[in-house]
């Protein structure tokens, strides 16, 4: 009997499983370059890097598997999931207080058809040591937050 319930407890607490293959971006461009502040564009670098990573470790914990590739059109076959950066926002310091945010948008297809849109966005002031920290920096918790967010959404997807 013990050990029925460890089992029952194990599977409650074990990440949706299937083994399925989703295909994300590893390159995330701008949606429009021309409205990203060119401050951003030089020096956060990373805002794409870390979108995908932080999207890449949820989406496993959801129990997919992640192939990685540069560029992701939506007409393979199979699943895939375009990841772009809508806005980016820098306001303020760590003098006076960060006023961060991002916005996203990820389109999943498959075979080659779109099947649903996200858009999301999320604002930072730092958090705890805020005023330690740079733009970049609280730039990139809301990319971080967002690759969950994603991973959310992809949760309700029926594919």
């Amino acid at each position: 009997m013990k050990y029925k319930n460890l089992l029952a407890i194990a599977c409650l607490l074990a990440p949706t499983a299937f083994a399925a293959d989703i295909t994300i971006n590893q390159t995330v461009k701008y949606h429009d370059e021309k409205i990203i502040p060119t401050k951003i564009k030089i020096e956060c670098l990373n805002l794409g890097p870390k979108l995908v990573a932080s999207t890449e470790e949820a989406v496993q914990k959801n129990g997919w598997s992640v192939i990685k590739k540069d560029v992701v059109d939506g007409t393979a076959a199979g699943v895939s999931l375009k990841l772009t950066i809508a806005n980016a926002h820098s306001g303020g310091n760590a003098f006076i207080g960060h006023h961060k945010s991002v916005s996203i948008i990820a389109e999943l297809f498959k075979d080659g058809k779109l099947i649903d849109t996200y858009t999301g966005d999320r604002s930072s002031s730092g958090g705890f040591g805020g005023g330690f920290k740079g733009s970049c920096a609280v730039l990139e918790r809301c990319v971080n937050t967002l690759g969950k967010d994603v991973s959310e959404w992809l949760k309700t997807q029926k594919i």
